[in-house]
């Protein structure tokens, strides 16, 4: 027999849990659709850019948010992208539930002969997660952020090394109408071939300056095949002063079909 106390749950957290999995079943239609998609959970990101007219998504949920990401790659060697992160109030009451989105675009200028390497630039508006400090709300167009995004591959590719040294700008700083910098930092290492088809994932990031945050670290697994990505991941901050905790993601590409002026076959 349920307990009354367990039966009847309290209207906040019905609440919770009803957003989280309409979230979650809005990923699921999207993947069913084969739509458009694309990018994971971890803080920082590798050289490669989706082929010329691939279109991705990718979705994430944990236990501080849900972000929803669709990318296309409209021009050789660019994306474009366009995300929305939905925030769950947390039990410490410094994060209230709101919305928040992004936009920005990534370009790579060269990749290596065994497309395991190569130099990146991304640019945009609307802040990571893993940058913000617990509490602190920032709109789109209300922080501006940039990185140089460099992989280097060991052992023929079966480790990688991601180093992403960037900037951010929020013109709103906690919502007092200040200008607030941060110098952000974000590092990962990939190792291959220990698990059939998958990659075992660490990285640390943070933000140094008036637009602090904490460093954190995440680990993870991400199991890949060449239509469907899918990881599985513990953040946290070094300090333990908060972090994502546990999340899992998903990343569906499609067939090249989003070029401007049709793509080649």
């Amino acid at each position: 027999m349920i307990p009354n106390s367990i039966c009847l749950m309290p209207a906040a957290a019905a609440q919770l849990l009803r957003t989280r999995w309409t979230l979650l079943t809005l990923y699921a239609v999207l993947l069913s659709f084969n739509s458009v998609a694309g990018a994971q959970q971890f803080n920082a990101d590798n050289q490669w850019v989706a082929p010329h007219g691939v279109g991705t998504v990718a979705a994430t949920t944990g236990e501080e948010y849900s972000t929803l990401v669709l990318v296309a790659a409209f021009v050789p060697e660019w994306e474009f992208n366009a995300g929305m992160t939905h925030y769950f109030s947390s039990s410490d009451g410094l994060t209230e539930s709101h919305n928040t989105g992004t936009l920005y675009v990534k370009h790579r200028f060269f990749e290596n002969e065994q497309a395991n390497g190569g130099l990146a630039i991304m640019a945009g508006t609307g802040i990571d997660p893993g940058h913000l400090e617990a509490g602190e709300v920032t709109d789109t167009f209300e922080s501006w952020w940039a990185n140089l995004v460099y992989t280097i591959p060991f052992n023929d590719g079966q480790i990688t090394w991601d180093l992403l040294p960037g900037f951010l700008l929020n013109l709103d700083q906690n919502d007092t109408d200040n200008k607030a910098w941060g110098m952000t930092y974000s590092s990962r290492i990939a190792i291959y071939d220990v698990i059939p088809q998958s990659a075992i994932v660490a990285e640390v990031f943070g933000t140094t300056g008036e637009a602090h945050s904490d460093p954190q670290y995440r680990f993870g697994v991400r199991w890949e095949s060449p239509k469907l990505i899918i990881a599985a991941t513990f953040s946290e901050a070094i300090n333990h002063s908060g972090g994502a905790g546990f999340e899992i993601g998903f990343v569906y590409l499609t067939e090249p079909r989003f070029c401007f002026g049709g793509c080649r076959r």
